[in-house]
C-alpha cells in the first residue's frame, strides 16, 4: 500500500484480501510477515472508517422531520 491515502475502499479491500492470502499461506520470512500485517492493519482501518462514513452519510439522508429514522442497511 502505497501512503497515499486516495485508494478507494474497494481497492483496498482487494488488497487487504490479498495481504490475508498470503498471510495464510506462511511461506513469508518473519520481516515480509510482519510488513504485510502492518500493511493489513492501516488497510483495515481505512476500510472502517470508510464504512463509518457511509453510515453517517446514510443517516443523514433518511433524517425525517421526526428526527432520525434508523434503518438497518445489510452490506456484504
Amino acid at each position: 500500500m502505497s501512503e497515499n491515502e486516495d485508494i478507494t475502499f474497494e481497492d483496498a479491500l482487494s488488497e487487504l484480501e490479498d495481504i490475508v492470502h498470503e498471510l495464510e499461506e506462511s511461506g513469508l520470512t518473519l520481516e515480509d510477515a510482519l510488513l504485510k500485517f502492518e500493511t493489513g492493519v492501516k488497510l483495515s482501518r481505512l476500510c472502517n472508517k470508510e464504512l463509518d462514513d457511509a453510515e453517517m452519510r446514510i443517516e443523514q439522508l433518511t433524517e425525517g422531520e421526526d428526527g432520525v429514522r434508523t434503518e438497518r442497511v445489510e452490506i456484504e
